[in-house]
This record gives structure tokens, C-alpha cells and sequence, in this order.
């Protein structure tokens, strides 16, 4: 008896050091396996509250030593792995040939309390409102800083990339919407209009983090970044050609001028590639800053750690 024990013991540790090696291959980490398989199993129907599970449970499926294996949770992991249907079949089998001689069900952990605030509160509408209103400030904050850089770039998306990645497309749109009805009640027409563009860019970012995971790695949310600084430039720069007459009164304007004396182009042709190459560098800058915050509060008590992933 104790023979067979121990043989299914060093089965399971083998299994284990492949799927270890596996996950060592794919650079995805404990917190990251619990975030992509609580997403697949909302967008498979489950509740958020049933659905999360916590990073100590992927962890402890990684740990050598064990008598059992939950086949269903180790598929979980290989899917989240990027693997494919016939790898994910392949794994499960393999669990159970390797527990067949400790055919009792292993018990999950008890889902270990947040010290901080817990997932469902950090999807209730009152966090999702907390968040947005920070994110609204945020922005507020750099849009005061950017005079005193020369009043060239904008810094005024920080807060809507951080709500993107926080909580969603939806709420960072609803930061570019509050942002515009601040505009209004200050009788800023003008900045109110411009605003849409923060409503765009909350989309583009929180659907590229949610949907296409671009949030995960930097590199990732600097070229979703880039793509919201084309879409605000397209938006931007009819804007600023009709409603202005090409004219900003800001730094943006030398950097035109300089243009055409340089090239010689057209004078709405020279506001695009003004605008395009601010705004890509200011896109990228917010994007990297919005990054850093969010990297900096998922290692605070889970904080910052993401919402179940928006429609």
C-alpha cells in the first residue's frame, strides 16, 4: 500500500515539474493564472463572486509534494496558459492517470480574505464611482502641471488609462464624460468638446486591457497607448481646424509654425502631424505613468488588482 503511495507521489511531482516548466515558459505569473481563469469563467457564465479564485490556490497547485490534484483546476491553468483544447484534454487525462491510486477528491482552500477591500466590493458601483472621481482628479492635476512645461503636451489622461485598467472600459469613459460636464459647468465650451477625446481614448484602453490583455506587460499597454494617441489625433485635429481656425493659443502652435517654414506643407496638414507627433509622446508618457500606478497598487494589499473583465 504504502508502495503505491509513493509511486503516485512521484508521478504527481513529475506532473507538476512539466507544469511548472510549462508556466516558467509562458512568464505568466501565480496572480495573473487567478485573474485569467476568474475572466474565463465570468465570460463562461459564473457569477464574479463564484467565479474568483485566489492566487494562494494557483500557487498551491504548483507545489511539489502533494497526494492529489484537482484535474479540473489544472486544466483551468493550462487553458489560461494559452495552450489548446487537445493540450488542455491531454493534461486532464494525465492528472487522473496520475491520481488513480488517490482517487479521494482533494478540497480546495478556503478563498483567503483580501486585507484590503474585497473583489466584490471593488466591482460595486460605489468603487467603480470612487475610482472614476479619482481618476477624474487625476486628470484634473495634470492639466494644471502642463503650462509649466512649456503648454505643449497635455498629461491629462493619466487618470482615465489608471481607470481603464482599474475597472474597465465603461467607467474610463465615464471619466472623459464627468470631465466634460466639469468643462461645461465652467463654460468651457471649447475644452468640453476637446474632452470627447477622453471618452474615445477610456474605450480603446479599457477594451485593450480587458478584452486583449494589453494591461499585462508594459510593452503591450505602450502600443495600445499609441493606438489611442492616433484615434485622439483623428478626433482632435478636425476640432482644432474647424472650431479654432487651426489656432490653439498654446505651445502647439510654434511647434505648426515651425513645421511650415521647415516643410512648407499645407497648414491643416502640418496641425496633424503636430498634433500626431504630441500627441503619440504624451499618450505614451500618460500610458507608462497610468502603468506604473496600477503595477504599484496590485502590490498594495490587492488593491489595484483587476475587476472582472467588463462586456
Amino acid at each position: 500500500m504504502g508502495g503505491t503511495s509513493d509511486t503516485s507521489a512521484a508521478t504527481i511531482d513529475a506532473l507538476i515539474t512539466d507544469l511548472r516548466a510549462l508556466r516558467a515558459a509562458k512568464g505568466v505569473s501565480y496572480r495573473d493564472l487567478a485573474t485569467r481563469i476568474t475572466d474565463r469563467r465570468i465570460a463562461d457564465g459564473t457569477s464574479p463572486a463564484a467565479a474568483r479564485v485566489p492566487h494562494t490556490t494557483i500557487s498551491d497547485a504548483f507545489r511539489l509534494g502533494r497526494r492529489r490534484l484537482n484535474a479540473g483546476l489544472i486544466a483551468e491553468i493550462v487553458r489560461a496558459l494559452d495552450e489548446d483544447a487537445a493540450a488542455v484534454d491531454a493534461w486532464r487525462a494525465r492528472v487522473a492517470a496520475a491520481t488513480a491510486a488517490e482517487p479521494a477528491p482533494e478540497l480546495e482552500p478556503a478563498p483567503e480574505l483580501e486585507p484590503a477591500t474585497t473583489p466584490a466590493a471593488r466591482s460595486s458601483p460605489g468603487w467603480v464611482l470612487l475610482v472614476m472621481l479619482a481618476g477624474l482628479l487625476l486628470n484634473s492635476t495634470g492639466k494644471f502641471v502642463n503650462p509649466l512645461l512649456g503648454d505643449v503636451f497635455f498629461f491629462d489622461m493619466v487618470g482615465t488609462a489608471l481607470v481603464a485598467i482599474l475597472a474597465g472600459p465603461w467607467a474610463a469613459a465615464g471619466v472623459g464624460v464627468l470631465f466634460i460636464v466639469v468643462e461645461l459647468l465652467k463654460g468651457q465650451v471649447i475644452a468640453a468638446v476637446f474632452a470627447v477625446t477622453m471618452v474615445s481614448a477610456g474605450v480603446i484602453w479599457g477594451l485593450g486591457a480587458r478584452r486583449f490583455r494589453l494591461a499585462e506587460t508594459l510593452p503591450r499597454f505602450l502600443a495600445l497607448s499609441a493606438l489611442v494617441a492616433v484615434v485622439t489625433s483623428l478626433i482632435a485635429v478636425p476640432i482644432t481646424v474647424i472650431m479654432l481656425g487651426g489656432a490653439t493659443d498654446r505651445g502647439l502652435d510654434g511647434l505648426r509654425d515651425a513645421v511650415l517654414a521647415v516643410t512648407g506643407v499645407d497648414h491643416d496638414l502640418a496641425i496633424g502631424i503636430v498634433n500626431f507627433t504630441v500627441s503619440l509622446v504624451d499618450k505614451l508618457a500618460v500610458g507608462a505613468a497610468a502603468f506604473a500606478i496600477a503595477t504599484l497598487l496590485r502590490r498594495v494589499d490587492g488593491v489595484g488588482r483587476r475587476v472582472p473583465a467588463a462586456p
